[in-house]
């Protein structure tokens, strides 16, 4: 599950540029120090595999990624759901 589930949540085979190669998940991406999602920065600075681990989540400024689209509103739902099981 981790290697196809971001650590915002997204879904990564709902994506089509990992269905089609062109990505290999936000996991796998060698990043730019000065291009790197907030996410991914954050996740890997504190350790943790998702968002939901995070002892603020939803931070402020996940909490505006949540709302920017339907996709992040189901990423959102999954690290809820992620955050209870926990």
């Amino acid at each position: 599950m981790k290697n196809h589930i971001a650590y915002c949540g997204a879904d990564c085979m709902k994506c089509a540029d990992f269905v089609h190669q062109r990505c290999p998940s936000c996991r796998l991406t060698e990043w730019k120090d000065d291009d790197m999602c907030m996410p991914v920065k954050c996740c890997r600075e504190k350790g943790i595999d998702f968002c939901a681990f995070c002892d603020v989540f939803p931070c402020k400024e996940m909490a505006e990624f949540y709302r920017e689209s339907a996709s992040h509103r189901e990423a959102f739902v999954r690290m809820e759901d992620l955050k209870t099981k926990g």
